[in-house]
């Protein structure tokens, strides 16, 4: 056999050529999928008919009653009981032992900061102090007591024991009034609140005098008030005033291009128990992009200042309290879509609300100590548009400094997209691979195999799909390419977003539903060459 084969000639160099083919990826997404990867701010529902939503919900500000109104400590009795006669030891009737009644009546106002006329107040909790001094030189009781003071319909009623016939008696004493209701009266001819307060005096006869001018003072406040609820006319209180911004992930993620949605609205869903009519004024909707440029959102009259619903006197009776209101601002009440056409990337905003626009002729008022407003925004975008030209970007990471190590041995890479298009959009697709510093290193596909995805084809009349579009795209990476590959560090993914035209060459406002889909393969095939005396 060695005469007729020389193994020492036999070379062992050997090279061995390869070609894999590999399907990576495939699947369906639908324009939630889409919109999700470019906005995580958002959440995306649909309408019963399958029509997409997007939402940016926020909540702007939740007042109690508590918060807002106080009901003042009341300095509101310093009265004189004076004796308007005198009377000598001996007078006939007055002997020692003897008792003389004095009876008084009074009126006293009950101020409040806001221009309030309340006629009742239930409270939780409040205290009635009273400082008391005597001249008379007599023993007795004085006894405070109100009609207009009521514990489960019983009047109030105080007794403080005068045991002290020196003239200098003084004595302090406090009464809770915890869970009582005090009723106030209206006066004609006066702003005030008035409280009726009656008070007897009972002077038993220690052997001296009453004189002319002597007198009792009596000092009272009324503090530590907490209420349960109270009724009346509440006056004219900023029951809420509130700015702040919101940011719009959809748009913070735009770059440039028209896109208009055919009806969007912005809602101010408001739940308010308060027993008190409000008009709300918006004094600042502005849409800003980036750190200077911006746009101011316009509204009619019906928007500029509005009310909402809130609960009778019937209502708190049958514990009925909590109203709710939607306010919304659309295309037909403002210039919202040319607004939203500007794609600003935030909002900022600020309202306030006054109790009682028309004074005391409006609605009888009540509130309860949890009485609330809440005030949520909502920002709602139909997928109804037209957009021509509008770019999505999204920045992912993508390191791929080992791809050299393997380089010597590919010697092609080829990465085949298929796509399958159900929806009413024409797609721009491309994927930058830029380094650390964002540079620019390469990108997916080069500037004349960029794939169009082409728009499902639609009914004109109705924007509805009747058939997918369809597109195949080869990209082919060799040896340099490959290897420059390895100072990338990130991804830069822009999708540009077009709608259809119609036969005139006018965009098509289409709508986008939860059955539209893309479907997907996306393969990829290696060319490995490989020699022995590469190892």
């Amino acid at each position: 056999m060695q005469d007729e084969y020389n193994f020492d000639k036999l070379d062992d160099e050997m090279e061995v050529e390869l070609g894999i083919l590999s399907p990576i990826a495939y699947g369906s997404l639908n324009l939630e999928d889409l919109i999700s990867e470019f906005d995580s701010t958002s959440f995306i529902s649909s309408e019963p008919d399958g029509l997409l939503l997007i939402t940016y919900q926020d909540s702007l500000f939740s007042y109690i009653a508590d918060d807002l109104l106080n009901i003042p400590s009341t300095d509101f009795i310093q009265y004189f009981i004076e004796s308007d006669f005198t009377l000598l030891p001996g007078f006939p009737g007055w002997n020692i032992g003897d008792t003389l009644v004095l009876q008084r009546s009074e009126d006293f106002p009950f101020s409040f900061s806001q221009g309030e006329k309340l006629d009742s107040m239930i409270l939780d909790a409040g205290t009635l102090n009273f400082n008391i001094s005597s001249q008379f030189l007599h023993t007795g009781n004085i006894i405070i007591s109100s009609s207009n003071i009521k514990l489960n319909n019983v009047p109030f009623v105080d007794t403080i024991v005068v045991d002290d016939a020196s003239g200098g008696f003084t004595a302090d004493r406090s009464a809770n009034l915890d869970g009582y209701t005090i009723y106030l009266e209206d006066s004609v001819g006066s702003d005030s609140m008035f409280l009726t307060m009656d008070f007897t005096v009972q002077l038993i006869n220690s052997g001296a005098a009453i004189n002319a001018g002597e007198e009792i003072e009596i000092n009272a406040t009324i503090d530590n008030m907490d209420f349960d609820a109270i009724f009346g006319y509440i006056g004219d209180y900023e029951l809420i005033t509130q700015s702040g911004d919101l940011d719009l992930g959809f748009f913070q993620n735009s770059l440039d291009g028209y896109i208009r949605f055919e009806n969007p609205q912005i809602n101010f869903n408001i739940t308010n128990s308060y027993g008190v009519p409000a008009a709300v004024s918006i004094s600042r909707f502005v849409g800003f992009k980036g750190d200077t440029d911006s746009t101011l959102l316009t509204f009619d009259s019906t928007i500029d200042t509005f009310g909402y619903a809130f609960p009778s006197i019937a209502d708190y009776i049958n514990n009925d309290i909590y109203k709710d209101t939607t306010i919304s601002i659309n295309s037909q009440n403002s210039n919202v879509s040319d607004f939203l056409a500007f794609l600003p990337s935030s909002i900022e905003y600020a309202l306030s609300a006054n109790s009682n626009p028309e004074g005391e002729s409006g609605p009888y008022n009540f509130v309860s100590d949890d009485s609330q407003i809440d005030i949520d925004f909502e920002f709602v975008l139909p997928l109804w548009f037209q957009a021509d030209s509008f770019a999505l970007e999204e920045i992912i990471d993508l390191d791929l400094v080992d791809i050299d190590d393997d380089a010597n041995f590919i010697e092609r890479i080829n990465i085949m997209l298929e796509v399958y298009n159900g929806m009413p959009l024409e797609i721009d697709f491309q994927v930058y691979f830029v380094d650390s510093l964002y540079n620019h290193v390469d990108s997916l596909f080069s500037l004349n195999s960029q794939p169009v995805i082409g728009s499902a084809t639609i009914d004109e009349t109705t924007g509805d799909v009747l058939s997918p579009g369809t597109k195949t795209s080869l990209v082919e990476f060799t040896g340099d390419e490959i290897t420059a590959l390895n100072t990338v560090r990130y991804g830069i993914i822009r999708a540009g977003l077009k709608t259809p035209s119609d036969s005139n060459g006018d965009l098509v406002s289409v709508k986008f539903y939860t059955d539209y889909l893309v479907d997907f393969n996306l393969s990829v095939s290696i060319d490995v060459k490989a020699n022995t005396n590469d190892f």
